[in-house]
């Protein structure tokens, strides 16, 4: 020991600052500086020099691991790692003893240039504790404060952390952090995947594949977590902390969702609605038939596939899988399903007509509907009410606060709910007559509406036409049972004939042979089944 204090000592110079305190006294240069003076004046020499820009919470640095790395397989050829202050070592007590430890093993000491320790003295460990538990305290007090402020701008709010898609990053009058909607591509997808997930139409990866290859960049457990996100509403999410129970509260940013299209959403990823879409279904323009056909030799059903002609080209059929020769070409049978849909037309008055009995009834069956609407209010009301009362109950001290926060919560949840089914309940009471329109409309032009759709509206329409499959034979289709609607105002009129025991060709007869009912509505179900006609759109 003595040989080696009478050798000069030899020294790593390390630095280190944090983004945060760039501006706080903490230059690396103004650090640099003073290192190597104080060196030369001790007569120390400097074989090395390390600067991080890294936090001071842990020691996992890049350049502190090359220090440490280099003193592994260098032994004996550094006394003392040399830094400005303590707080520079590290801001983690526990973190910075461990470390002190190793680099005594490998006979190098840690020493702070403007706050030096004796460690021969054991009093020195008391101010080794001290300098070094400070710079925690205080990372931990600006870590506290920084999460109360944030916290704080949340309940006045304010949209904080990382910005929605589909909305920008600015500032408000008061220089404070806001988001607002971006008025560009972005917006307009996000919009885009709520309207399309709500149609019921798309599973949730399909619709995410369609949408990034038109720019929405976005994985699936993030496509999923967008779906769910009550921002797009213009909620805010306060976390649940101490006491006080997570919730969504109002925010300051403008909704680019409406709630009846975010609610629809929420009910299909819940499982709420039907009608949604197989998650393995593949969907592809050459085959809208494809799940709907039946062979007609085996009476299993067909599938679709092209196939490499000797030119190069592909040719698309449609098939059975189950060994059978039966082979149509997709063109064919496509071409002549779309003149099909032609017969499926109906006289304009007769149409007006219809659509006046329509709605003449559901006025009539209104009163249920009143019925219900007024018991929904009435809920909201009483719901209003308790919260009013619990309010007085805690301003009169009869429970705490924070057991009215608890009560708050849960009776606003209550009533976030009941108003949603009010919202819902009066759409439907007010627009069944654009709705009755709306069904006519597309009866009248179903044509048209099919052959203009892509695939997954095509085959919305089919299966909405007819509710068993169809068979192919003899250049015409033929099923067992069409929509009940369909045959009744969609026939021109025509006569009905047919036999029983066999599948018939369409409009020649409604399911088998039956005979034709009378177009009477005596109740909702005539809408009902007017509505299960109608693709979303």
């Amino acid at each position: 020991m003595e040989n080696r204090n009478l050798m000069k000592s030899k020294a790593i110079i390390y630095t280190r600052v944090s983004t945060d305190e760039q501006n706080n006294g903490y230059s690396p240069l103004d650090q640099k500086e003073k290192l190597y003076k104080y060196c030369e004046h001790s007569d120390i020499e400097v074989v090395g020099f390390y600067h991080d820009d890294e936090s001071g919470k842990s020691f996992d640095r890049p350049e502190w691991i090359k220090i440490m790395n280099f003193l592994k397989r260098n032994r004996n050829s550094v006394d003392i790692i040399l830094f400005l202050k303590w707080d520079r070592f590290s801001r983690n007590v526990a973190e910075a003893y461990k470390t002190i430890s190793s680099l005594r093993k490998l006979g190098v000491e840690a020493q702070a240039m403007e706050q030096p320790l004796n460690f021969e003295i054991p009093e020195s460990k008391i101010m080794l504790a001290i300098y070094l538990a400070a710079p925690e305290v205080d990372n931990d007090r600006r870590a506290l404060n920084i999460f109360h402020g944030i916290r704080r701008g949340k309940k006045e709010g304010r949209w904080l952390g990382a910005c929605l898609k589909g909305y920008k990053n600015t500032r408000d009058v008061n220089n404070r952090p806001v988001i607002t909607p971006e008025g560009g591509k972005q917006e307009r997808l996000i919009k885009k995947a709520f309207s399309q997930f709500a149609s019921g139409m798309y599973n949730i990866e399909e619709l995410r594949r369609t949408l990034k290859k038109e720019g929405l960049n976005s994985t699936r457990t993030a496509f999923w977590a967008l779906l769910r996100n009550k921002g797009y509403i213009g909620k805010i999410y306060i976390p649940q902390y101490k006491e006080e129970k997570a919730c969504w509260i109002d925010g300051m940013h403008k909704a680019i969702i409406d709630e009846k299209t975010f609610y629809q959403v929420q009910e299909i990823l819940e499982g709420r609605r039907k009608n949604i879409p197989n998650k393995n279904s593949t969907q592809r323009d050459e085959f809208p038939l494809r799940g709907f056909l039946l062979c007609p030799q085996c009476g299993r059903t067909l599938t679709g596939s092209a196939s490499r002609g000797r030119a190069g080209g592909k040719f698309y059929y449609y098939h059975c899988s189950k060994g059978c020769k039966e082979r149509q070409k997709a063109t064919d049978l496509n071409l002549n399903f779309e003149a099909t849909l032609k017969k499926f037309s109906s006289h304009p008055l007769t149409m007006k007509l219809y659509a006046s009995i329509l709605k003449d009834k559901l006025k009539e069956n209104s009163t249920s509907g009143k019925y219900e609407m007024e018991k929904i209010t009435k809920d909201i009301e009483k719901q209003k009410m308790r919260l009013k009362n619990a309010k007085e109950m805690m301003l009169d001290g009869e429970f705490s606060a924070s057991d009215y926060k608890e009560m708050k919560i849960e009776i606003e949840n209550n009533i976030e709910k009941l108003e949603r089914e009010e919202m819902a309940f009066s759409e439907g009471m007010v627009n069944y007559g654009g709705k009755v329109d709306a069904c006519l409309k597309f009866l009248v032009n179903l044509h048209k509406y099919y052959v203009s759709n892509n695939t997954a509206i095509k085959q919305r329409i089919i299966g909405s036409i007819f509710p068993e499959k169809l068979i192919f034979e003899n250049k015409k289709y033929r099923t067992t049972k069409i929509n009940e609607v369909v045959t009744l105002i969609c026939n021109n009129n025509s006569h009905y004939k047919g036999n029983k025991k066999r599948k018939v060709a369409i409009f020649s007869t409604p399911s088998c042979g039956v005979e034709s009912e009378r177009f009477e509505l005596s109740s909702k179900q005539g809408i009902n089944k007017l509505s299960t006609c109608v693709a979303h759109f």
